[in-house]
Order: C-alpha cells, then structure tokens, then sequence
C-alpha cells in the first residue's frame, strides 16, 4: 500500500502568510495572541472558526473595501492534529465558495450575481467586522 503524503505543519501555518500578504504573519501570532484569540473562540468548534477563517479570507478577495486583521494570522495558530484538520477542511470549503461566488456568472440575469455579492459582503461585515455578532474583530472596512 503506498504512503500519503500529509501536507507539514508549516504548510497550515505559511497558508495564511500567502493569501494575507501580513508582514506580522511573518512574525508569526505571540503567545499573548494567541491567549486572547483562544478564548474568544472557546465557545466554538475548530470547524467553525475554520468557517469565519475562509470567511474574512474570502471576503478580502470579493468585498470591495474590506481587510483581514492580524487576527485572521491568529486563529491558525490555534489548532493542531485532528482539530487543525477541521479547521483547515472547512475553511478551505468557505474559501471555494467564496472563490466561486469571485467568479459567479448567471446567463439569465447577471445582476444577480450583484445582489449575492452584495449581501454575502454585508452578512460578512455583519458576523466578522468590527462589531460582528459572530467572530468580531476579523475583517476591517477601509475608508475611501
């Protein structure tokens, strides 16, 4: 039988580095971040902090003036093992959507497509921005 071969830790980690851009991703979160991340997603599975994870990076790629915050670097550094697992397979899931929605295209009505956008940012803004009811603090709004 042949042997998988399993993505490295550094790759869950670096991930975020790349699609963020983040020079304090480099860095890498501190102990203190990650303390105070931690706890403000106790209440939550590793699966849905992977899913508001593939949220803020997607959202960066669609919603016309929004930003990942260092937090977003944060919550990757949560998780390990089968957890981090979850957390990376559903935000991958989130991601892809997001990607195709980057990409949507609908023949009979392309103004559709406008409005998902538009209310797929806002629900965004919503659950992930500055005062989000979900995950706060993990998307920003950049002023014009």
């Amino acid at each position: 039988m042949p042997a998988t071969a399993k993505p490295s830790r550094c790759f869950y980690l670096c991930l975020p580095m790349f699609f963020i851009g983040s020079e304090a991703a480099l860095a890498g979160p501190s102990t203190e971040a990650i303390a105070k991340t931690r706890a403000a997603v106790a209440q939550m599975t590793p699966k849905d902090v992977g899913s508001r994870y593939g949220q803020a990076l997607g959202a960066v790629e669609v919603c016309t003036g929004t930003k990942a915050t260092d937090n977003v670097s944060e919550l990757n550094a949560l998780y390990t093992g089968p957890d981090l697992q979850s957390f990376t397979t559903q935000a991958a899931k989130i991601r892809d959507a997001w990607n195709r929605l980057k990409l949507c295209t609908i023949a009979d009505n392309p103004h559709e497509c406008k409005v998902i956008v538009d209310e797929s940012c806002a629900a965004a803004i919503a659950e992930i921005g500055p005062s989000g009811t979900v995950l706060p603090g993990l998307l920003e709004q950049i002023p014009h």
